[in-house]
Order: structure tokens, then C-alpha cells, then sequence
């Protein structure tokens, strides 16, 4: 039976985490060239009234790109959207199954996903289909993403599946949002008294 030290620091599992870290990474990239590459629109559109035909194409597929790739990245980091009313009041069993279902789902849909989605890639480069743009980019472009980040998010969930005995379920307090909600409250009734 492995131990949790040995599952912690498998390699194969490290590799995947910084694969969806990278991903991560590669994500925020892109998001900092759509901000400047919508600046340069705007500035060239109506300061020089010279807009351009790539801007709007190039920011939707990088839009596609990140969204998809930084999926691994948000199921590593736990930060998935969860509906915590009932497992903040849960007993611990509960809270392990309702992880492992969640994670099993998340596995079972994204491999779902990578499979199908292959599918319209492959047809797209096999028909040439193009995008109805002004750059007519080649439809592929803007699908491949869908197939990576799913891919990327089927194995992250199995390897979150195959931590779960050993990290044990999330952690969740009801109180804790409305403890946020309250010392934030508290923090900007502090700056109001020293302004």
C-alpha cells in the first residue's frame, strides 16, 4: 500500500501538476497580450482612425485558448466552483464521497469530451473548415483547445482521484464565507476611521 509521502512525491504525479501550472501560466501570457492587443485596437481606431483586422480574431481564439488549458490548473488548486451549504455542516464520509463522485464525474465527462472533440477537430482539418472572419483562421485553431484542456483536465482529476485517500476531503466551514464577508466589512470600516 503506498503511503502518502510516496504519492505526494511521485514524479508522474509532480509532472502533471507542473504541466497544468504551466498551462496556468501560459493562460495569464495570453490574457496580458489580449489586454494590450485591445489597447492597440482602440488607441489605432480612434485616435488614429486606423483599426485593425486581426485584433478581434486573435483576442476570441486566445480567449478560447486560456479558458480551456487553465482548467487542469483550477481543479489542482481546488478552486472549482462548489456549492458548500450542506458539506460545511457534513460528516467527514460525506464530504470523501461527494469529492470522489465529483472528481469520478469530472473524469468521466472530460474524457467524454477529449474524445468527441477530437472528432470535429479531425473533420475540421480534414474539410479545411475556415472561420466567417475577417482573418477566416482555420477552424482547428480555435477547437484544438477544447481537446487539450479536457485532456489536460481527465488526467489532473485521476491523479486528484488517486490523492484523495491520502489528502482527504476539502475542508469546508459554512461560517468561513460569512467570517470573510464579516473581517472584510471590518477592514474597510478600519480605513474609513483613519481617513
Amino acid at each position: 500500500m503506498p503511503t502518502k509521502n510516496a504519492i505526494e512525491n511521485s514524479r508522474l504525479l509532480r509532472c502533471v501538476d507542473r504541466i497544468a501550472d504551466l498551462c496556468g501560466a501560459a493562460g495569464i501570457a495570453m490574457l496580458i497580450f489580449i489586454t494590450g492587443a485591445l489597447t492597440y485596437e482602440a488607441v489605432a481606431r480612434y485616435f488614429f482612425h486606423a483599426p485593425t483586422q486581426w485584433t478581434q480574431d486573435i483576442s476570441v481564439t486566445m480567449q478560447i485558448w486560456f479558458t480551456y488549458i487553465g482548467m487542469a490548473m483550477v481543479l489542482k488548486d481546488g478552486k472549482m466552483i462548489r456549492i458548500t451549504a450542506i458539506l460545511g455542516i457534513s460528516p467527514v464520509w460525506f464530504r470523501y464521497a461527494c469529492e470522489g463522485l465529483a472528481l469520478l464525474i469530472i473524469f468521466l465527462f472530460s474524457l467524454m469530451a477529449t474524445v468527441k472533440g477530437w472528432d470535429v477537430v479531425a473533420d475540421s482539418i480534414r474539410l479545411g473548415r475556415r472561420q466567417p472572419t475577417m482573418l477566416a483562421l482555420p477552424n482547428w485553431i480555435a477547437e484544438l483547445p477544447v481537446v487539450l484542456g479536457f485532456a489536460l483536465l481527465t488526467v489532473q482529476s485521476f491523479v486528484e482521484i488517486v490523492r484523495l485517500p491520502f489528502r482527504g476531503p476539502p475542508s469546508i466551514s459554512a461560517e468561513s464565507e460569512l467570517d470573510m464577508a464579516d473581517s472584510q466589512l471590518a477592514a474597510e470600516d478600519t480605513e474609513g476611521e483613519r481617513a
